[in-house]
Order: C-alpha cells, then sequence, then structure tokens
C-alpha cells in the first residue's frame, strides 16, 4: 500500500513539474468540434451549427470562381458579441496528381480569433511541416496522411502512396487563412 502511494506522489509531482499544455482556442474546438469529429460531412457538421442555432447564410453569397467546383455547399454563421463565426461545408472537386478528386470539405471562421497563434495551434494539430508554395500568402497548408503513430507529410510520396491513403481514407489538406477581420482554418478530406 505505501508503495502505491509512493508511486502515486511521485507521479503527481512529475505531472506539476511538466508545463500545463494551453487550451484550444474558441476556434480550434470549434474546428474540431464541427470538422474533424464531422470527418468534414456535410450532414453531421451543419447539424452541430443548426443545434447552436446558427443562421443560413445564402448561396449567391459564394459566387466567386473559387466555388465553380463545388457540388454542393452550405454555409451557416452566428453573430454574438459583436463577432461573427461562420461554418462553410460541402462535397468539390479538385485536380489531383491523380485527377479529378472529390473531396469533403470543411471551414470554420471567426472575427475574433487571433490569427497568429491559430497558426501556431494548427501546426501543433498538423504534426507536420507546411506545404511549401501552396496556397497565396496568407494561407498556410499542410498535406499529411494520418497513420497509426501520428500524421506523415505527404511531400515526397509517391502517387500511388498519396492515392492509396485517399482511398484509405487518412489523407488531409489543412488550411489556415487570414483574411482582414476573418481568419479560418479547415480542411479538405479526398475520397477516391
Amino acid at each position: 500500500m505505501r508503495r502505491t502511494a509512493f508511486l502515486t506522489a511521485l507521479v503527481a509531482s512529475v505531472m506539476l513539474a511538466l508545463p500545463a499544455a494551453a487550451a484550444d482556442s474558441a476556434l480550434m474546438v470549434m474546428f474540431k468540434d464541427m470538422c474533424v469529429n464531422t470527418r468534414a460531412s456535410m450532414d453531421p457538421a451543419l447539424a452541430k451549427a443548426d443545434a447552436k442555432s446558427w443562421a443560413t447564410l445564402p448561396k449567391e453569397m459564394f459566387s466567386g470562381s473559387e466555388f465553380k467546383e463545388m457540388e454542393k455547399f452550405e454555409a451557416r454563421y452566428s453573430a454574438e458579441g459583436g463577432g461573427i463565426k461562420m461554418l462553410f461545408v460541402g462535397v468539390g472537386n479538385i485536380d489531383t496528381e491523380w485527377g479529378k478528386t472529390k473531396v469533403d470539405i470543411c471551414f470554420v471562421a471567426d472575427s475574433a480569433a487571433d490569427a497568429d497563434a491559430l497558426l501556431k495551434e494548427t501546426q501543433a494539430f498538423a504534426g507536420v511541416q507546411p506545404a511549401t508554395g501552396a496556397g497565396a500568402a496568407n494561407q498556410t497548408m499542410w498535406a499529411y496522411i494520418q497513420g497509426p503513430k501520428g500524421n506523415v507529410t505527404a511531400a515526397g510520396m509517391s502517387d500511388a502512396d498519396t492515392a492509396a491513403a485517399a482511398k484509405a481514407g487518412t489523407a488531409r489538406i489543412l488550411l489556415h487563412q487570414k483574411e482582414t477581420g476573418l481568419t479560418m482554418v479547415g480542411y479538405a478530406i479526398p475520397r477516391i
């Protein structure tokens, strides 16, 4: 019994000496809840926003050329305390090394988020280095494969290996983006 008490005290003292893990920001919590936990699937993500009574953004607001590859999409928003939170979810097509690929896309945004802090959180979430030369100046992108021992960068992998990961549902394209007055994080899950 004494040995168990000693081990418990030792573990407790070691845990107190370790630096505390920072709590996720509100936007990272929202990303994990609405996008990660739903595997970027439209209906479950929209159900989470609808359960919070978020309003629907009209599709006419999304008329830019970047939406031409979307087969279907919907967006929700909430205006709280002078800030705006958004969810954008859909199914689209992107050009990849193995041809046109269907992707499930889920993004969340917050006008009150700290973009620099969120970038660090997104980097920690990815667990791999960002892709070089991808995206625009206001974007950071990660392409990785989820594995049993953690995420592995897709950079340098063969087309066959990345295609196999997409078929297995383990490929991810993660994006952090900073716009004027809005910070976004989201990802696409390819499925071939």
